[in-house]
């Protein structure tokens, strides 16, 4: 059996190295239109934020690493047509055939509200992009950063680091709405404001952008402001671009391809993992877009399971999070208020503030939980601190999957605090 695999992605690198792991007689190719990669989509913040020294050391998986796994990679050629129906796709160098095909292409930011391919946009997605990024913030002071969203706002904060002017502008009312409520990230919102190198604009939409080359000063205009800057990152919504499959592929409204849950298409012996598709949510019913590496990685897995027959049916995901921005460590996972209309029960909510550990009670946790009205089931978990809390929010998504209670998780002893006079479970 020959797999190609169209995209050297999260999803489709571990969508080959699965299928190889399974079945190391099958042919698996990587068809990939960059001539490298393994390239961390986020190598440029984490440059800024000096966790890595050159943008070389962005890299989860080399070439090397895959060929000795006996993956033969195709780089430096893109896709140019498909034919479904006699198994080939047409490339920039040749003509290759396949008896399966794996779709994971990835997505790019797409703003339906102002131009996304703006020639004064400065992007990183893509190691060279990375790299003339760099070039244009070692000669900027005064940058854009549009759209707060975890990306958005990882910038902005590598930024500010760097001693930057930064100005940050949302379209929603505060920033990480997909993953946090406004009640909970009060603590990051009063620490934007104390950074002097930072300028927010929320419930503002861009109108206008007056520049028409990265070299030229840019003009930004919202509804309410003009604002000046010498570069400018566009940090929207990530979406797949379909254009190429010339609508022989079904497809849902938001531009994601209609998959089963085994990651098959429409078309029979072809699947799409990663940011193509959406993913069962575990909490309702129905599919979310979800753009998160945990989720390409896993849809490249599982997808690599179903190759030779079809017997290992996705479970569902629950969105989890976690991110360090302006001095505070945030994580969440599952159900926030934003999600109540599209769960079908009634939903309360608690918020605590807790200290880190029974020997640390100087250092506090701001967390919230979401769950089940009538079965106390736990449905969401967001927390806050200055403390890195990021690998407690694991074990509250063990909880969720699990279906824990709020009451059983209150008899946990790693959730009991003898400053309290009762457990949590007398609190609600």
């Amino acid at each position: 059996m020959k797999t190609v695999i169209i995209g050297a992605s999260f999803a489709g690198v571990h969508c080959a190295l699965r299928a190889k792991q399974l079945r190391p007689y099958e042919e698996v190719v990587i068809i990939e239109k960059e001539e490298t990669l393994g390239y961390i989509p986020s190598g440029l913040i984490l440059l800024l934020n000096q966790h890595i020294k050159s943008l070389d050391e962005a890299t989860f998986i080399s070439k090397d690493a895959l060929e000795k796994k006996g993956i033969h990679l195709i780089l430096g050629t893109s896709a140019t047509k498909f034919n479904f129906s006699e198994h080939y796709i047409e490339t920039t160098k040749d003509r290759v055939y396949y008896d399966k095909l794996v779709l994971a292409m990835g997505s790019s930011q797409v703003s339906q509200k102002l131009v996304s391919n703006h020639p004064s946009f400065l992007t990183y997605k893509k190691k060279k992009d990375s790299e003339l990024a760099l070039e244009k913030l070692e000669l900027s002071e005064e940058i854009a950063v549009i759209g707060a969203g975890q990306t958005g706002m990882e910038l902005a904060s590598a930024l500010v680091n760097k001693g930057k002017e930064v100005t940050l502008i949302e379209s929603m009312s505060y920033p990480l709405y997909k993953s946090f409520d406004e009640d909970v990230i009060g603590p990051l919102m009063s620490e934007m404001s104390q950074e002097s190198k930072l300028t927010t604009y929320f419930s503002q939409t861009v109108k206008e952008i007056e520049g028409d080359s990265l070299e030229s000063e840019l003009t930004i205009v919202t509804q309410q402001n003009t604002i000046s800057c010498e570069a400018a990152f566009l940090s929207t919504n990530v979406r797949p671009d379909l254009s190429l499959f010339e609508e022989q592929l079904d497809y849902h409204t938001d531009q994601t391809l209609k998959i089963d849950a085994y990651f098959e298409t429409s078309q029979p012996n072809v699947f799409a993992i990663g940011d193509l598709v959406q993913v069962p949510s575990m909490l309702l019913n129905q599919s979310m877009y979800s753009p998160l590496i945990n989720n390409a990685i896993r849809s490249g897995q599982i997808c690599a399971e179903n190759l030779e027959e079809k017997k290992v049916a996705y479970q569902g995901s629950i969105r989890v999070i976690g991110t360090y921005v302006f001095g505070q460590y945030l994580a969440s996972c599952g159900l926030t208020e934003a999600d109540f209309f599209l769960y079908e029960e009634p939903i309360e909510t608690l918020i605590l503030d807790i200290p880190l550990s029974t020997i640390e009670q100087d250092k506090k946790i701001k967390i919230k939980f979401t769950y089940n009205k009538n079965t106390k089931i736990l449905l969401g978990v967001q927390m806050i601190s200055r403390e890195n809390i990021l690998e407690k929010i694991n074990r509250y998504t063990l909880a969720i999957e699990s279906k824990m209670t709020i009451d059983e998780l209150a008899k946990k002893d790693h959730f009991y605090h003898p400053l309290y006079a009762n457990p949590v479970s007398d609190i609600i």
